[in-house]
């Protein structure tokens, strides 16, 4: 995998195969929890990673794929995964027949017949990749059967029957080819309709038995007549569906309900945004109930420490990747602007000696800024002795402000600095941007790919900081660009994702530098009651695409399906134009932050905010 220029250029696994995917593969908890035998909700934003571990779930992966680990976590697999990768078309060619508008309940039919047919096709591929013959270069069994002569044949004349297709050779190749056949058959039965009319309409669709299959019947069938001809008992099989967002409600709602189903044969992998509207996944008597019935696994990190270790995980990988395995994070980006704590309690303390680089920060801060010398005085901390303080005392009073001094010393030695291609600077070096990246794939190896490119071109490990801005920077508005263009479907064109972002970084660099110091600045936002209901769609799109992140206080609650009261940061990668403090602090309302004029608390335009307002 070549390293690419921006973190948008990164490969995206929707278009890779399972043994693509496997041969980049980085293990993480998430894909340990994944392989449990339970019913799971995968949810984050886009390039979280979603994709990667349900299509890494297949046979066809875990044969192939090259870790420590692997045997392990292959073996102790006992369920056979049905990859199906929602087809956005689903309701998109409904839409472009006019049937969405003309007949909601022909195109609900018809939007469930393609994704039973996709759901079925994932069968097949199952079975395909299951079957011995199939199999290339694999380092392990993983459920693989031997076919018997006759025995595809009697298997896929059993199914054909069942699932309404005639005139096949019988192979699984071409029953997967007769189902490719059956979407577009779809599509024009579809198209038919819309010239055709409503007259006569329900003679038609009675007459077409295919389109009224039961997905999760049809392929328990299937699945029966398989182990039967194999002679293998029953077993466990987990349906794995991607971006279930894309599909049409009624199908989400049929998946949802299915985690409740009798049919214990099968487990569901469902991947999801973060945020959805449709309150039957929790909020109904017969919604299936988080840890109890399903797990969720959540594929982001509210707080940046968690996310370390897999960010080193992906750099091993990438090294390696790029022939260059030996070099390690602070090779090539040196230390973090903010980094403050030392394995060494010696090397700590001479960290915070006279003369060090922190003792002539706070130094620094302590001679021009008043309100830090009088946080100083009250907390008796004596900045000639920094070293020689309590390593407990130390780690409370002089370490956990440390970066709240770093920034906001840099802020105040140049008051062009906050608007400035210099506030990027403050972010570079290993720890920062690990941060940054947010432990999203994606992101991660678009960004620290191209660095490492550039480092291996140099024939040097060390890559400037001034590059590292460069690129960080880069990433950071390209970010912001592909954000533009979400509609957001707020009812002033003025106000979107952007002007969001904007007003929330602002406001958390103000109050870290500007005004008296804090210990703890503000770091996140809760959406309050005064929140106008114009601006939800607003923050579902910027957590969707993963410019704001959810801060869970309840870590067994991580689907959301309202955002009121619910606490919230911005994405790292955005620290470089707004120039925020990466660290999670205190949450205040968001109409307080927006500025929200009382007398509009509950108006439901826009315009309510008061943008030219200031802290």
């Amino acid at each position: 995998m070549k390293p690419s220029n921006t973190i948008f250029e990164s490969i995206n696994a929707r278009a890779l195969s399972p043994v693509q995917v496997a041969q980049t593969f980085v293990l993480s908890s998430h894909f340990t929890d994944l392989c449990r035998r339970r019913h799971s909700i995968v949810l984050g934003p886009r390039g979280s990673g979603k994709t990667t571990l349900l299509k890494m779930l297949q046979p066809a992966a875990l044969e192939i794929w090259d870790h420590p680990k692997a045997d392990e976590i292959s073996n102790s697999l006992d369920f056979t995964a049905i990859f199906v990768a929602t087809d956005i078309s689903w309701s998109e060619q409904l839409s472009v027949l006019g049937l969405g508008s003309s007949d909601p309940d022909l195109s609900r039919h018809l939007a469930l017949a393609c994704f039973n047919t996709h759901a079925l096709k994932g069968v097949i591929t199952a079975f395909m990749q299951r079957s011995a013959k199939t199999r290339q270069n694999f380092r392990r069994d993983v459920r693989s059967v031997i076919l018997e002569p006759g025995i595809e044949s009697t298997i896929v004349n059993e199914i054909a029957k069942v699932w309404r297709i005639d005139g096949i050779s019988p192979s699984f190749s071409s029953l997967r080819q007769a189902l490719t056949r059956r979407l577009v058959n779809i599509r024009e039965f579809g198209s038919q309709e819309s010239a055709l009319g409503v007259k006569g309409r329900g003679r038609r669709l009675a007459a077409t038995p295919y389109l009224h299959l039961p997905f999760l019947q049809a392929a328990a069938s299937a699945i029966e007549i398989f182990e039967d001809a194999i002679g293998l008992a029953a077993g466990k099989w987990a349906y794995s569906f991607d971006e279930l967002e894309l599909a049409p409600e009624s199908i989400q709602k049929e998946l949802i309900q299915s985690i409740r189903s009798t049919d214990d044969r099968f487990l569901f992998k469902l991947a999801l945004n973060p945020f959805t509207p449709n309150n039957y996944i929790l909020q109904r008597a017969l919604s299936p109930a988080p840890g109890q019935d399903f797990d969720q696994i959540a594929l982001w990190y509210a707080e940046k420490r968690v996310a370390h270790a897999f960010c080193l995980d992906l750099w091993k990988e990438l090294a390696k990747q790029n022939g260059v395995p030996e070099w390690t994070p602070k090779d090539v980006l040196g230390a973090s602007y903010f980094e403050s704590s030392l394995e060494d309690i010696d090397a700590e303390r001479s960290a915070y000696a006279p003369g060090s680089r922190w003792a002539k920060r706070f130094l620094s801060l302590s001679r021009k800024d008043h309100t830090f010398r009088a946080y100083l005085e009250r907390r008796q901390i004596d900045l000639r002795k920094l070293h020689l303080m309590d390593e407990a005392v130390r780690a409370a009073e002089i370490r956990k402000v440390a970066p709240v001094v770093a920034i906001r010393d840099y802020y105040l030695r140049d008051e062009t600095s906050a608007r400035s291609r210099k506030t990027a600077a403050l972010y570079t070096g290993a720890d920062s941007i690990f941060a940054l990246t947010e432990g999203n794939p994606r992101i991660f190896i678009g960004l620290v790919g191209s660095l490492l490119a550039h480092s291996k071109e140099n024939s040097r490990p060390a890559v400037s900081p001034h590059i590292q801005a460069e690129q960080l920077l880069a990433a950071a508005q390209k970010f912001l660009a592909t954000l533009r263009t979400i509609p957001t479907g707020a009812e002033s064109p003025d106000f979107g994702v952007i002007d969001l972002l904007r007003r929330v970084g602002n406001y958390f660099r103000d109050d870290a530098v500007n005004g008296h110091f804090k210990a703890a600045p503000t770091g996140g936002f809760i959406v309050d009651s005064n929140t106008p209901d114009t601006l939800l769609q607003v923050l579902v799109q910027a957590l969707n695409a993963g410019a704001i992140i959810y801060v869970p206080d309840d870590e067994g609650k991580v689907i959301l399906t309202s955002l009121r009261g619910k606490k919230f940061r911005l994405s790292y990668l955005l620290a470089p134009i707004y120039g925020y403090p990466i660290r999670m602090g205190p949450a205040i309302a968001l109409s307080r932050m927006l500025r929200l004029r009382p007398d509009h608390a509950r108006d439901p335009q826009l315009l309510s905010f008061d943008f030219e307002a200031t802290e």
